[in-house]
């Protein structure tokens, strides 16, 4: 009699051990199964796009990817610049179709895509943004600028419409129409190489600096719808959207069917609270999406923004353009930088949930 009475001490306490852990528990294990997967708002999007989403969605918390943005061009001289001084590649290469005005040319052609191939091929990943120049004035063919009127400080500035952008038969739409159909072209270069685009376009829009933030959210909601649509019917199907939140801007979020990532830039931001703030507003007001510190400069070190809750899925600090323009000047072999020099860089690589390009796993 007691030894039947031991046995059942000893199947109550396995029940309850059971559904304590978890292993054994089949309610729990239903549940699970009905929590819905991620899923990328680009329609049947590239298995490698479906695998970068999938991979950040899953490091949330617990890893961060470093980055690094191309010096104006085509290159990767950022990258080069931190694996020289420090032994490490970021994760990550940033790109920026500023000059599509004038592509393809002497110096510059985006549908040569051997940079970004070379780039996918060991491992890393590939984030793209456009410095979108229009003409300055109606008619122009000669001058180009991205800056809204008064927003320059010194550089060119434009007087395109983007309200009038949105219209169709208005000489805005046609110049904006052309473009979306010659960068559509480049990414679909990108398309065919099997290479999926962390693409983060019309950016800091609520500042108000480029054309396309200076008529309002409204406009620039419709803007980036077009933009959508456009690549859509273009049958692009690798890529994976961002957009640039810059703090309390809600009205300008173009929408969940639109966006797959929030990001934020910040410059010049020592006080690590402010960082971390930044980063639990956006949770708040986007939850499930992956939040990202797509620009950075002058901030504090990836190890205080981490401790203090700044959990960023990846991070990426500006270039130096006189540091890293031409990878045989003097200046290269320097260690300070505008945004990130050095120290900073090593900081982030002592840390065990900063991943480098080599601790990726093929996303091919």
């Amino acid at each position: 009699m007691l030894e039947l009475f031991n046995k059942w001490l000893i199947l109550i306490a396995i029940f309850f051990f059971s559904c304590e852990s978890g292993t054994a528990n089949p309610v729990r294990e239903k549940q699970t199964e009905e929590v819905p997967s991620p899923s990328l708002c680009t329609p049947n999007p590239s298995k490698q796009a479906i695998k970068v989403f999938n991979y950040l969605y899953e490091i949330q918390g617990e890893k961060t990817l470093s980055a690094t943005m191309a010096n104006v061009n085509w290159n990767v001289n950022e990258a080069e610049w931190v694996y020289r001084h420090t032994g490490k590649y970021p994760a990550i290469n940033g790109f920026d179709y500023m000059h599509l005005y004038t592509s393809p040319c002497n110096w510059i052609d985006y549908t040569n895509t051997i940079v970004i191939e070379n780039w996918w091929k060991q491992r890393g990943l590939v984030s793209a943004s456009w410095h979108w120049n229009v003409p300055k004035t109606q008619g122009n063919t000669t001058e180009y600028a991205f800056y809204a009127p008064g927003k320059g400080q010194g550089q060119a500035e434009t007087n395109f419409n983007a309200g009038k952008a949105i219209q169709e038969g208005s000489y805005e739409y046609k110049i904006l129409m052309a473009d979306l159909n010659q960068i559509a072209y480049c990414l679909q270069q990108l398309q065919k190489k099997k290479i999926p685009v962390l693409w983060r376009p019309l950016h800091e829009a609520a500042g108000g600096w480029f054309w396309w933030g200076a008529k309002g959210p409204e406009v620039y909601k419709a803007l980036w719808a077009l933009m959508f649509k456009t690549f859509r019917e273009k049958g692009l199907d690798n890529l994976i959207w961002i957009w640039t939140s810059e703090g309390n801007d809600s009205d300008w979020y173009p929408g969940d069917e639109y966006v797959d990532i929030i990001g934020r830039d910040i410059y010049n931001q020592k006080e690590v609270l402010n960082l971390e703030f930044e980063y639990c507003r956006l949770t708040e007001n986007y939850p499930g999406k992956i939040i990202i510190l797509s620009e950075c400069g002058g901030v504090s070190k990836i190890s205080e923004q981490w401790n203090a809750g700044a959990k960023w899925t990846y991070f990426m600090p500006w270039y130096d353009y006189e540091r890293t323009n031409n990878t045989l000047d003097a200046d290269f072999s320097m260690t300070g930088h505008n945004y990130a020099d050095k120290e900073w860089w090593e900081d982030a690589w002592k840390q065990d949930f900063v991943v480098s390009r080599d601790e990726l796993p093929s996303m091919k």
